[in-house]
């Protein structure tokens, strides 16, 4: 009858007291008892009871109604049953009027009659504690509703199972719909077709599985058919139990949103595959460069030999060997013009590889000067050296620091006229060095000093038209400038005023105890290598198979894979030259091949210069890489390395 309620007993009489508990904790309730107001404060300080039971007479002036009363006054709300021996129906009237709950006649069985009435009082709360709550809803319900008539939103609520029970007017002006049409689930109507399933499944999801709200995105259905974006947002709504016993929802239009972002996605999706399109483009415009490398070298390499050879026979008279010279030089121009092009290429796609060394700048100003010697004199031009830079050596890559001062040198030669001057200088500057090349050729337009190192610039048309070329040293000099930390600037006074190529490096310490580079001029180490010799352009492997012989060696000639593995298998060699692509595969087959029996040296030959080639090469199993058009001073320092190492090798215990 009172299972889990709490009773709180008042009453000055001990035995009373304990007659009371043994009636209502029979009746499941937990009892407390008080003999007096004063413990019974104290008891509903600690704790307030569900029914508070006293009796009328307590042992001090102070009654039970009064002791109630000032409970009252100190807004302390608990339900009460006031005990009382008097029948006196003016005191019951005036113990009703003060809150009590229920007034019970002190007569002999009262006791017994206890626990109903207690349990009479507890319904009685529960009832009114409903009611308030019912009429609460109403309030509050009343309230939403009117605010949503307010709001700009399509407003709707649900009962506790899901089930429309209230459109605002937005939301009926908005569809159209009729209101007593679009209850229960019927509001899904309005709902566009590739939405409504969707929506309704977990929707019914959410109020089945004690959620306590719901989102949504979803086009609903305007009077005249069209469709809008809205963002649905359906929150729980619970009594005081923690029940839910209701849904309260709006729907935000957010169609322009949706546009926005829509338009943004498509733009992305746009963006992506014009991305895709130009990286495609961009690979294959590096494929064709690369073939178009291979293609332009071939041919340069046979010629480029022959001149070789012509220039090392001692009876060719003096205008002839210098017109193999001049040969020469525009083949070496020709190859470099393309190693500008790739360069480009690398630096563009961020694949510039550098090999850091320590580095003596005044070195490589020489060696840079020695291979402009023939053509300054062709041109009779005068260059002043003025190497004055104390601290002169940088962290560089020391064949990319001699492309650098080529460029400046090679451009100082050719817009300075015959007879002219070209001057390079270096300075200590602020724990940097600077080189400086100067002419007194045809200077530089104000308006052109800061296109000059723009890819495919020349200044002018006029230039480009008068003096040739791509326009792609300067810009190969600034990218390999920056990539080692430093700095290139031009200055010049304006037009046939000369110009002045400024590069200025971060210095280093010079190395120390570094073993000095194999100089080209040594005597050749005793003996005569076999060389294989791998190449299936006929009049390259004519010429280099002549220069190879020339230097005392023994050549033997393949022009194909099959045909090369043929001859390691019936002789043994001590180098293997060889190119690249071959008829019936790539000098990468054939070295696959070669290395399971042999670990001599081999050096690749290939049309292609990127890094990826040369290292697609070393990984394959060669031990060093030549482009095309070989460099034969390069080839004979390789050639010597590889007699070295067979000396060494017969002279190993």
């Amino acid at each position: 009858m009172l299972a889990g309620a709490t009773v709180l007993v008042v009453d000055d009489d001990d035995g009373i007291l304990h007659l009371a508990r043994k009636s209502l904790e029979r009746a499941g309730a937990r009892v407390e008892t008080c003999a007096g107001a004063a413990a019974a404060s104290t008891q509903l300080a600690r704790e307030t009871p569900d029914v508070l039971v006293l009796d009328y007479q307590l042992d001090s002036a102070e009654t039970g109604l009064d002791f109630f009363r000032r409970l009252r006054a100190q807004n302390v709300r608990v339900p009460a049953i006031l005990v009382t021996g008097f029948t006196d129906e003016s005191r019951v009237i005036e113990a009703l009027r003060a809150g009590v709950s229920d007034v019970v006649p002190k007569s002999g069985d009262y006791l017994d009659y206890l626990p109903e009435a207690v349990a009479r009082v507890l319904a009685q709360v529960r009832l009114q504690r409903a009611s308030d709550e019912a009429l609460l809803l109403r309030d509050r319900e009343a309230h939403y509703r009117t605010l949503s008539e307010a709001l700009p939103h399509l407003v709707l609520t649900c009962n506790a199972d899901g089930d429309c029970d209230f459109l605002s007017k937005q939301w009926l002006a908005y569809t159209g719909l009729d209101a007593r049409q679009s209850y229960g689930l019927a509001w899904l109507r309005a709902v566009h077709p590739d939405d409504r399933e969707d929506v309704r499944r977990t929707w019914l999801k959410a109020v089945a599985g004690g959620a306590t709200d719901y989102r949504h995105e979803l086009r609903i259905r305007r009077h005249d058919g069209a469709y809008r974006w809205f963002d649905m947002r359906i929150v729980a709504m619970r009594d005081a139990a923690g029940g839910v016993h209701k849904w309260f929802g709006s729907c935000t239009d957010i169609h322009a949103q949706r546009e926005a972002l829509d338009e943004h996605e498509r733009l992305l999706a746009s963006e992506q595959g014009a991305r895709q399109i130009a990286e495609d483009a961009n690979r294959s415009k590096d494929r064709f460069l690369a073939m178009l490398s291979h293609e332009l070298r071939t041919p340069l390499t046979p010629v480029l030999a022959g001149t070789r050879l012509l220039e090392q026979m001692p009876e060719l008279p003096d205008a002839a060997r210098a017109g193999v010279r001049m040969i020469r030089r525009n083949i070496e121009l020709e190859a470099r013009l393309i190693d500008d092009l790739l360069d480009l290429t690398r630096v563009a796609n961020g694949k510039l590889n550098l090999t850091l060394e320590t580095v003596d700048v005044h070195e490589v100003i020489d060696s840079v000067l020695d291979l402009f010697h023939s053509e300054i004199q062709v041109k009779q031009q005068d260059v002043h050296v003025e190497l004055y830079a104390n601290e002169h050596y940088v962290r560089g890559d020391r064949a990319r620091l001699q492309q650098m001062l080529w460029n400046l040198v090679r451009n100082a030669a050719k817009f300075t006229p015959d007879g002219g001057h070209i001057y390079v200088r270096t300075r200590d500057e602020r724990m940097q060095m600077r080189i400086d090349v100067e002419d007194t050729g045809i200077g530089i337009a104000p308006e052109h000093i800061g296109k000059l190192f723009n890819a495919f610039e020349q200044g002018s048309q006029n230039l480009t038209r008068q003096f040739g070329g791509l326009g792609l040293g300067l810009a190969v000099t600034k990218a390999l400038t920056d990539a080692h930390g430093g700095s290139v600037h031009a200055y010049s006074p304006g037009a046939h005023c000369g110009a002045t190529f400024s590069i200025t490096l971060p210095t280093a310490e010079p190395s120390r105890g570094e073993p000095a580079p194999a100089d080209a001029a040594c005597p050749h180490q005793a003996g005569a290598l076999n060389v294989l010799l791998i190449e299936d352009h006929e009049d390259t492997a004519e010429v280099m198979a002549q220069l190879i012989r020339g230097l005392g060696h023994e050549v033997s000639v393949a022009g194909r894979v099959a045909d090369a593995l043929a001859l390691t298998q019936r002789m043994p060699f001590d180098l293997v030259v060889s190119d690249v692509g071959l008829p019936d595969g790539t000098g990468l087959d054939f070295v696959q091949a070669f290395r399971e029996r042999s670990a001599v040296p081999a050096i690749a030959l290939t049309g292609f210069g990127t890094d990826e080639d040369v290292r697609r090469c070393l990984d394959a199993g060669f031990t060093s890489h030549l482009t095309k058009p070989v460099d034969f001073a390069q080839l004979e320092r390789m050639i010597e390395q590889a007699l070295a190492a067979r000396s060494a090798r017969a002279q190993a215990p």
